[in-house]
């Protein structure tokens, strides 16, 4: 069951800096409303709406002070409880460890924050995109970018795509199957709203009906009570689960497509998506955003296919 309550004035723990500049590439602002995108207009003329890493292009310092911020000078990042590993370690989003918490160190360096100025809080899953105001300037854990969840908030660019794998009891008949359509029999659970059910709907079609949870917390104890008897999970939380929490389980294979991209969610409309989006793309052009794919989310052991 997730835990409702907030992060309440954490400090960021400190961790050694991996990247040393304070840079956006030439037109980042173009198509932003805020003082920083007029005195940028030159340069933005020349590039499109939304910002591209440019090889050397010349730098443009930020002055955090003109970023269209919550609170002025501050990070707010909001993610959900508990956290998983490897996107977090020790269901801490402030020690810098785990994909996502060293990547948004990592994207507020390149924007000028220091560490002590990005600040955390809570806010539970579905409702990152649900529709309305949101108390933070962006949210982040493994969000799947969707159409549907685009008409209620703004995305950033995608930071990763990570495959869907079917998950059941190891002693479960599941663990044979080797098709879709082997699938298609059995009761699936999954959480409500998610891009795993999108998934277990329009792909899989399962002939029984399908029960949703709140969490995924608790669609994963259904399985594990036998509630249900399968579920869809992405790659890593897969393994995570089933190596610290729930070892009964087994990954029955890699589902066919491509999974599901992950970004980082924003109010509707936010003026500071294109600054972020800029960010990420220095960190994939200059390698930075590799090196931590390789640190913290290593290729994963060979599993079975699903076929289609």
């Amino acid at each position: 069951m997730r835990n409702e309550r907030e992060y309440r004035n954490l400090q960021a723990v400190p961790a050694p800096a991996r990247l040393t500049r304070r840079r956006i590439v030439a037109g980042l602002a173009a198509g932003v409303a805020t003082p920083l995108a007029s005195s940028l207009a030159p340069l933005a003329a020349a590039q499109d709406a939304t910002p591209e890493a440019t090889p050397g292009a010349t730098p443009v310092a930020i002055d955090i002070a003109e970023l269209p911020l919550k609170t002025p000078g501050q990070l707010t990042v909001h993610a959900d409880q508990p956290l998983y590993e490897p996107w977090f370690i020790d269901n801490d989003p402030t020690n810098g460890e785990g994909f996502e918490s060293a990547l948004v160190y990592a994207l507020a360096e390149e924007l000028g924050f220091t560490r002590d100025q990005v600040e955390w809080g809570y806010t539970a899953f579905n409702a990152s995109y649900a529709p309305g105001p949101k108390p933070f300037d962006f949210y982040i854990t493994e969000v799947s970018i969707t159409e549907p969840r685009k008409e209620a908030v703004a995305f950033s660019d995608g930071y990763y795509s990570t495959p869907f794998v079917i998950i059941a009891p190891d002693d479960s008949p599941v663990q044979e199957a080797t098709a879709l359509a082997d699938l298609r029999q059995y009761r699936f659970g999954t959480l409500v709203n998610s891009s795993y059910a999108s998934y277990i709907t329009e792909t899989i079609q399962p002939e029984p009906d399908i029960s949703v949870y709140n969490t995924n917390a608790d669609a994963l104890q259904a399985l594990a009570n036998e509630q249900v008897d399968v579920n869809v999970e992405s790659l890593q939380i897969a393994e995570e689960v089933i190596a610290d929490q729930f070892p009964e389980l087994g990954i029955v294979g890699i589902l066919p497509g491509p999974g599901t991209e992950l970004g980082m969610v924003f109010e509707l409309d936010s003026p500071l998506v294109p600054f972020i989006n800029q960010a990420l793309a220095n960190l994939k052009a200059d390698g930075a955003l590799d090196d931590l794919i390789a640190e913290w989310l290593p290729a994963p052991p060979e599993y079975p296919q699903i076929s289609e």
